[in-house]
C-alpha cells in the first residue's frame, strides 16, 4: 500500500458557499451528490467518506460548508483533479491531517477557488 508523504496520514476537502446565495448552495448540493455518484465504489468501500451539508459556520469554517476525508494516496490522484475541474466558483481547502491542525488548515493547506479566512481560534 502506498503511504502520504511524510506526517501525512489523511486529507480533508471542505467545499464553502454562502449561506445568502441560494444559486450557490444548490450547486455545493450538486457538487456532492457528483462526488457521491462519481466516486461510489470508493465511498461505498469507506475509502471516501461524504459527510452532511453545513447550512452554517462552524468550528474553523467562515462559512456554510461540506466535508469529504480520505486515507489513501490513490484517491488523492483522482479526486483532487475531478474537484479542479468540478468546483465552479465555490471556494475549495483541500487540507493534510497530520495531528497539527493549525498548520493542516493555514500553512500546509491548498485552495481552489477564493482562499477564504479561516477562523484559526479553534485550531490551537
Amino acid at each position: 500500500m502506498t503511504s502520504f508523504y511524510g506526517d501525512i496520514k489523511s486529507y480533508d476537502i471542505h467545499t464553502y458557499w454562502h449561506a445568502s446565495s441560494p444559486a450557490q448552495a444548490e450547486f455545493a448540493a450538486q457538487l456532492r451528490q457528483k462526488v457521491l455518484d462519481e466516486f461510489a465504489p470508493e465511498v461505498e468501500a469507506g475509502d471516501i467518506r461524504v459527510y452532511k451539508l453545513w447550512d452554517k459556520a462552524i468550528g474553523p469554517h467562515p462559512t456554510c460548508m461540506f466535508e469529504i476525508d480520505f486515507s489513501k494516496p490513490e484517491v488523492f490522484a483522482k479526486i483532487v483533479p475531478f474537484y479542479q475541474m468540478n468546483h465552479g466558483s465555490l471556494s475549495v481547502l483541500i487540507h493534510p491531517r497530520t495531528g497539527n491542525d493549525l498548520l493542516d488548515h493555514t500553512q500546509n493547506a491548498l485552495w481552489l477557488g477564493h482562499k477564504l479566512r479561516l477562523n484559526t481560534e479553534y485550531l490551537h
